[in-house]
């Protein structure tokens, strides 16, 4: 695809996009180092670039210690995901405005991305087709916004749970031990913990906490 008819539209929205991040503190999490360094260098004539890092952890620790007004990452990352990231920042810091750019799309619920603190949320694959402008532009006006991209797929891709599945993983939701589970449902312990690891490899989760999180994430769940 021939993209030069394209450059000078290109260039008006890296202008825009650049105006609309003058001066703001910003921190960057990316699960490519190249992508990285790229974006911190287009970026250096616009904001404030506090800090660059790939893994959750090193995002948590930048965040806390910059306080910056926006965190710009993708869903996966090196170490952890996007996503919790941008959970467990707004825990600590919840003025912080966040943008996450999903290469997941899959497992992307669109319907959760205010309970888990998302202000903005763009699909990768439309990157360069003016989608994050627009995610700047409601960011700027206090508002929200998601890439009607990620809601086409996350319609289309919606995990599907047995309703033993969904029962185990409601009572995880509200903190049940597997035994308080199985008296609930009037099953074996061995039983429910066998519908556990099928909601584990579901879900790819390793813990009841992060299979919680997923089930969010996947609108299997309703917030509190």
């Amino acid at each position: 695809m021939d993209l030069t008819p394209s450059l000078p539209v290109m260039e008006a929205r890296r202008r825009k996009g650049e105006a609309l991040l003058q001066g703001r503190r910003l921190v960057l999490c990316s699960s490519s180092w190249p992508l990285l360094v790229s974006q911190v260098c287009v970026l250096q004539r616009g904001p404030q670039v506090l800090g660059a890092c790939t893994t959750e952890d090193e995002g948590l620790t930048l965040v806390l210690r910059h306080r910056p007004e926006l965190l710009i990452c993708q869903d996966r990352l090196d170490q952890g995901n996007g996503v919790r990231l941008i959970h467990r920042c707004k825990a600590e810091h919840p003025e912080l405005r966040t943008l996450l750019i999903v290469q997941e799309p899959q497992r992307f619920a669109w319907k959760q991305v205010l309970h888990l603190g998302i202000d903005a949320a763009c699909c990768a694959t439309q990157l360069g087709r003016g989608v994050v402008l627009k995610a700047l532009e409601n960011l700027e006006q206090g508002g929200c916004f998601i890439d009607p991209a990620l809601r086409c797929t996350a319609c289309e891709a919606q995990l599907q749970l047995t309703g033993r599945e969904q029962q185990v993983l409601e009572g995880l939701q509200r903190c049940e031990s597997s035994k308080q589970q199985a008296k609930r449902l009037g099953l074996r312990l061995s039983t429910v913990k066998g519908y556990q690891r099928q909601l584990y490899n579901k879900l790819g989760a390793h813990c009841s906490t992060q299979a919680v999180l997923l089930g969010l994430q996947n609108g299997l769940l309703q917030a509190d």
